[in-house]
């Protein structure tokens, strides 16, 4: 009983988490980068796509990143695999509301896409090597 509740908890957090990525981008890009860093970097300009964005989604993925992993089982390809959905999900449907051009939003969802095949490989590598289960 207690563990069918821990697991359904364990699905809601991840679902919730991938959820909430969505949006805590945009927050850790203007509280954090646009508020730290120098203004002569030109954040919104040239670098926007390649450096601004993923450095968003990795400064979220540090503050949520340990959460997921050691209390929510994200160490899990399901989970994974759920979590990445959701994320998608998530910010297709926020940047779709903010009106951005189609080719923008493909840019934000490829690089989603790497980190959690990222992270994917990770769980692969440590389920090889017998510090994970394969199962939930």
């Amino acid at each position: 009983m207690v563990a069918k509740l821990k697991g359904a908890i364990s699905w809601a957090g991840i679902v919730i988490l991938g959820l909430a990525h969505g949006v805590l981008e945009d927050l850790m890009f203007i509280k954090v980068l646009v508020e730290y860093l120098p203004p002569s970097w030109d954040l919104t300009g040239d670098l926007f796509f390649i450096f601004t964005v993923p450095l968003a989604q990795l400064l979220t993925f540090a503050v949520t990143g340990p959460l997921a992993w050691f209390l929510l089982g994200l160490n899990h390809l399901p989970k994974l695999i759920t979590f990445w959905a959701c994320w998608i999900a998530a910010r297709t449907a926020f940047l779709v509301f903010a009106l951005n051009p189609v080719t923008d939003i493909a840019i934000y969802l490829a690089w989603i896409s790497l980190w959690c095949f990222l992270l994917g490989l990770l769980v692969r590598y440590r389920i090889r090597r017998g510090h994970v289960t394969a199962n939930d």
